[in-house]
């Protein structure tokens, strides 16, 4: 009996120690894998990165946070006291309208318990994660006071401006009151001097910078000597723009980040090649379709400028954006929650790679965020168009797709987010290109559901988008090749709803 117990634990050592030596094993490989593929591709993403954010100096989009720039802007927002006017009878949730006014409304029990908050995303996004006792980014005494006040209900009420950085500076307006059950918060954003009051104190006093406020607007006709991209007399990548819109004039605004901008010139990004597909269709020039693509900006940024969108007088606002809101702001939030797998995931490359989905929240809480960030900014610049009578279009966004021995591309992807994409997040976690995807994914699938339900005309190009590096530069960015394609997706469902206008070929 006494040997063969021997016998057992002899061979229970030995499974145990060649198991030890195995995963061993296979953690050193993997991690010689990505040292080599790192080494290797780390020059091609760097080259294929400069082909596609050669828009801006590569020192300012170091950056995420504006710079201030000085230049005649008069237009940017000048047409706020009109646009409260013009919104007065809007059919919209409550929700979005407060959004697009940048107000925050919230009722709290005493000790700070949340009974509702509602309105402006960015800010309604800290004061939520406060309350909830997790602080998330920026930090100030003058909001302790006035988080402590609303707990304790000491020295109310309370009225005073306040400031709060999120990618930019903004200034709100706050007003915290006692009633006999409740406590109530308004805050308003403080729009005087915008766009510049988004920098704060920082400046730039570079003459030859494109800029006007990084990552939110470029300088009004700034068209630099050899510069790839040249802005017209709004600021944006295009043709200047004639306002008021001549009489018989389609027109098509398009907004976005860089994946709407991009293009090697201003006659090859997608909004001028549609339209050029466009006019020959329709045998006529009466079609105007113009690229207001900003390198960088997000859902936040977009919804602040739709009355500069507006401006033109487009009768269709086309939306293509995504990505600049899920990696710079929505995947470093995700990182900072509670996580017992990470731990154990940043440890091990092997293990990272194999379980790198259980980086992310639930799906149910990916959904809920989505509603309460980007949805929440497409919807009030909805309301913002049908107070215009305007329609509008939202894109579902594109990716990559590779067949399952395409380890080259997926390798490429990888480093190309953790390079360039999550590089500020990488110390937290390496995110896998299949984890971006599956992001992508539920996107797409719940802006789809969100179209419908508002009455927003929704377009499924990544449906229609399948292929591979090809025609993407990078995660998100296209060859000339690709963008070809995506003209033709989204040209063919502009096509239908001119037709639907009554526009005849």
């Amino acid at each position: 009996m006494k040997r063969k117990v021997v016998y057992i634990l002899y061979w229970f050592y030995l499974v145990v120690m060649w198991g030890v030596v195995l995963c061993l094993s296979l953690e050193l490989g993997f991690r010689l894998i990505l040292w080599g593929a790192n080494y290797v591709y780390r020059p091609l993403f760097e080259l294929q990165t400069r082909k596609v954010y050669g828009m801006a100096p590569a020192d300012e989009r170091g950056s995420r946070l504006g710079r201030k720039v000085y230049d005649s802007a008069d237009w940017l927002f000048s047409s706020a006291d009109k646009a409260q006017v013009s919104r007065d009878n809007i059919d919209c949730k409550e929700e979005y309208l407060l959004t697009l006014d940048g107000i925050v409304k919230a009722e709290f029990e005493t000790g700070g318990q949340i009974i509702y908050i509602k309105g402006d995303p960015i800010l309604r996004n800290y004061l939520k994660s406060v309350f909830q006792g997790r602080r998330m980014g920026y930090y100030s005494p003058e909001w302790d006071e006035v988080i402590t006040s609303v707990k304790t209900r000491v020295g109310l009420p309370i009225s005073k401006r306040l400031r709060f950085e999120s990618q930019f500076v903004h200034y709100y307006e706050v007003n915290v009151e006692a009633h006999s059950n409740v406590i109530t918060l308004v805050a308003k954003e403080v729009r005087d001097n915008y766009p510049y009051s988004l920098c704060g104190e920082r400046s730039n006093s570079d003459p030859n910078s494109t800029w006007l406020v990084p990552f939110y607007a470029y300088k009004t006709n700034c068209r630099p000597e050899n510069g790839i991209a040249q802005y017209n007399n709004y600021g944006f990548r295009d043709d200047d723009v004639v306002v008021p819109k001549p009489e018989g004039v389609i027109r098509i605004v398009c907004v976005g980040g860089s994946t709407t901008e991009e293009g090697n010139t201003n006659s090859t990004t997608y909004p001028n090649i549609m339209e050029k597909k466009l006019r020959d269709y329709f045998h006529t020039d009466k079609i105007d379709v113009i690229n207001a693509g900003i390198c960088g900006i997000r859902s936040s940024g977009e919804m602040r400028r739709i009355w500069d969108y507006l401006e033109l007088q487009p009768d269709l606002l086309l939306y293509y954006n995504a990505v600049n809101d899920i990696c710079y702001a929505y995947f470093p939030e995700w990182l900072t929650l509670p996580n017992h797998f990470r731990k154990w995931l940043k440890n091990s490359s092997l293990l990272n790679y194999v379980f790198n989905e259980k980086h992310l929240p639930s799906d149910d809480y990916i959904i809920e965020y989505f509603y309460e960030n980007i949805f929440t900014h497409l919807g009030a610049m909805h309301c913002a168009c049908k107070s215009k009578g305007v329609d509008m279009a939202v894109c579902s966004f594109a990716y990559p797709t590779l067949k399952w021995y395409e380890i080259v591309g997926r390798l490429y992807y990888d480093f190309n987010l953790r390079n360039v994409w999550l590089a500020e997040v990488r110390d937290e976690a390496l995110i896998t290109f299949r984890t971006y995807v599956k992001v992508i994914d539920i996107y797409n699938k719940e802006l789809r559901k969100f179209c419908e339900e508002e009455g927003i005309i929704y377009i499924p190009v990544a449906e229609e988008f399948k292929a591979g590096m090809n025609h993407f530069f990078d995660v998100c960015h296209m060859t000339p090749l690709g963008l070809d394609v995506k003209t033709d997706i989204i040209g063919s469902y502009v096509a239908r709803w001119l037709e639907s206008k009554g526009l005849k070929r």
